[in-house]
C-alpha cells in the first residue's frame, strides 16, 4: 500500500513538473510552432481569394475582385515606395512576395479578415497577408486621392506588422506591434499618428497596454505605444528595439525589457 501511495506521488510531482516547464517554456513553444499556424491561415486565405484578379510587382503580389486599374496601380506605387526603407531599420526582407489583397466591399475585407463586425479598418495584417480597403472607400472626394493614400495609408504600417510578426514569430503584445507599426509611419512618411491628442491623466499602464490594449480608449491607447516605441528609440537607438524583437522570435518575454 506504501508502495503504491509512494507512486502516485512521484506520478503527481512529475505531472508538476512538466506543467511548470510548459508554463515556464511556453514562449519557446509558441515560437517553434506559430510559423506552421500561420502559414495554414495564410494558404486558406488565399483559397478566400483564389478567384481575384492578380498583379505582381518585385516585392509584392496584389489580388483584387474589382475593375480600377488606377487604384491598383496606387496600391502597387505604394507598396514599393517604402519597401526598402522598412526593411532596411529591421535589416529584415521577407523571402517571399507579400501578398496584398484590395477590396472595394468592406464586408469582404471584414469576412476574409476574420474581424468583427463594425467599422472596418483602412487595413489590417493577418497570417502574412496586408488586407486593405480601396482608397476610393475612405479617401474624402475632395481631396488628393494619391497624396493621402501614399502618405497616411495603411502599407507601411501593415507591412511593419508583417515583418514584426516574421521576426518576433508571433511572441509579442499587441500593443508592441501597434507601436512599431506607428513609428514606421512616422520615421517614413513622417505621419504622427493622433497627435495632439491630450491624456489628461489618463495614461495607461504598462500592464493596461499588455492584458487590456482592446478595452482602452482606441485613440489613447495607439497613443501611448506609439510614444513607448518612440522614446525607447530615443533613448537607445533602434538597434535596441532590433534586438529585442530577434530575442522574442527565439522565446524570450517581453516583460524582460518592459
Amino acid at each position: 500500500m506504501k508502495t503504491r501511495w509512494n507512486v502516485k506521488i512521484i506520478i503527481f510531482i512529475g505531472i508538476i513538473f512538466l506543467l511548470s516547464s510548459l508554463i515556464e517554456y511556453k514562449n519557446v513553444l509558441k515560437v517553434y510552432a506559430y510559423p506552421t499556424l500561420k502559414k495554414v491561415q495564410h494558404e486558406l486565405i488565399l483559397f478566400k481569394t483564389r478567384d481575384y484578379q492578380v498583379r505582381e510587382t518585385d516585392h509584392f503580389i496584389i489580388r483584387y475582385d474589382f475593375d480600377d486599374d488606377a487604384v491598383i496601380d496606387l496600391v502597387a506605387k505604394a507598396s514599393e515606395e517604402y519597401y526598402h526603407q522598412v526593411c532596411d531599420t529591421f535589416s529584415y526582407y521577407p523571402k517571399e512576395k507579400t501578398v496584398v489583397i484590395v477590396y472595394e466591399d468592406p464586408e469582404k475585407l471584414i469576412k476574409n479578415a476574420s474581424l468583427k463586425k463594425g467599422e472596418p479598418p483602412m487595413g489590417v495584417y493577418l497570417a502574412s497577408t496586408i488586407q486593405i480597403l480601396s482608397p476610393n472607400v475612405w479617401v474624402p472626394k475632395d481631396q488628393d486621392i494619391e497624396h493621402v493614400f501614399m502618405n497616411e495609408g495603411p502599407m507601411v504600417h501593415e507591412f511593419t506588422h508583417l515583418i514584426v510578426d516574421d521576426i518576433a514569430k508571433g511572441n509579442y503584445p499587441l500593443w508592441f506591434t501597434e507601436g512599431m507599426a506607428l513609428y514606421q509611419e512616422y520615421i517614413q512618411t513622417g505621419y504622427s499618428w493622433g497627435e495632439g491628442l491630450s491624456f489628461d491623466e489618463k495614461e495607461y499602464t504598462m500592464e493596461q497596454l499588455k492584458y487590456d490594449f482592446e478595452n482602452l480608449d482606441q485613440m489613447l491607447a495607439y497613443r501611448m505605444s506609439f510614444e513607448v516605441v518612440k522614446e525607447m528609440v530615443q533613448e537607445n537607438g533602434f538597434e535596441k528595439l532590433n534586438h529585442i524583437l530577434y530575442e522574442l522570435g527565439k522565446g524570450e518575454k517581453i516583460e524582460k525589457y518592459f
